[in-house]
């Protein structure tokens, strides 16, 4: 597995165009190479291309399922609660207050529950982690001092404190996004990297190149083509 290049992939939140450029970038930079790809979750609400996000990851990952892994976030996860036939009122506004407008408009719809019934199976079916030889990949991050296996899926997809400020080494380097950094910048820690740079909020969308060699990212990727290492400048 050692010539196997990670691309990474921060929040999505509807932005279609950043992802095709995303994408198309990361695949020039490994050509030649065995990819994978394993997006972080968030693919829905608040930017404008929700449905044109989902059926490009959905084809994506029919055609080359072992290299195209994809992750629930907690945005996905509100949008299975309100299409489910028992929601409550509170399922529904609390997802549509959160940028489940903007997802209805990109498919014309007027509620969730006349999404692609493809669709929504599709996001009901995604897995909460991914875990590689140096890495744990999820959407929010872990609760600190709790095994991997015992870890609830609300802290999957949603915690930020204490997992934002511990130092603890967690036994793996977290990959995750959730909270948007203020830099619109990836934020690398010596434990975790945090890969949601706010496309959604007029930031980029950004991936980072992991190797099998070290736990850390070679490199970094974004949407307007700038490529740069973790502690360097930009190319």
């Amino acid at each position: 597995m050692d010539d196997l290049i990670t691309f990474a992939i921060g929040d999505i939140h509807g932005c279609f165009d950043k992802l095709a450029k995303l994408v198309a970038a990361c695949a020039s930079a490994g050509a030649g190479r065995r990819t994978r790809f394993v997006f972080i979750g968030d693919y829905v609400d608040r930017g404008p291309d929700s449905s044109r996000v989902l059926e490009f990851l959905i084809d994506r990952q029919l055609r080359e399922e072992d290299s195209f892994v994809c992750l629930r976030g907690n945005h996905d996860d509100l949008l299975i609660r309100a299409a489910c036939e028992d929601r409550t009122d509170s399922d529904l506004i609390n997802w549509w207050a959160n940028g489940g407008e903007q997802t209805l408009e990109s498919y014309g719809i007027n509620d969730p529950c006349e999404l692609p019934a493809n669709h929504l199976a599709w996001l009901r079916s995604l897995p909460l982690t991914f875990i590689d030889q140096h890495r744990i990949f999820v959407h929010a991050g872990i609760r600190p001092g709790i095994p991997i296996q015992d870890q609830t899926k609300e802290d999957l997809l949603w915690i930020r404190e204490p997992f934002l400020s511990s130092e603890v080494d967690h036994d793996a380097f977290v990959v995750h996004g959730h909270t948007p950094t203020q830099s619109r910048l990836p934020e690398l820690r010596p434990n975790r990297l945090n890969l949601d740079t706010g496309a959604c909020f007029g930031g980029t969308l950004t991936a980072a190149v992991f190797t099998g060699a070290e736990r850390p990212p070679a490199l970094f990727i974004n949407s307007d083509g700038h490529s740069w290492r973790p502690r360097g400048k930009r190319k």
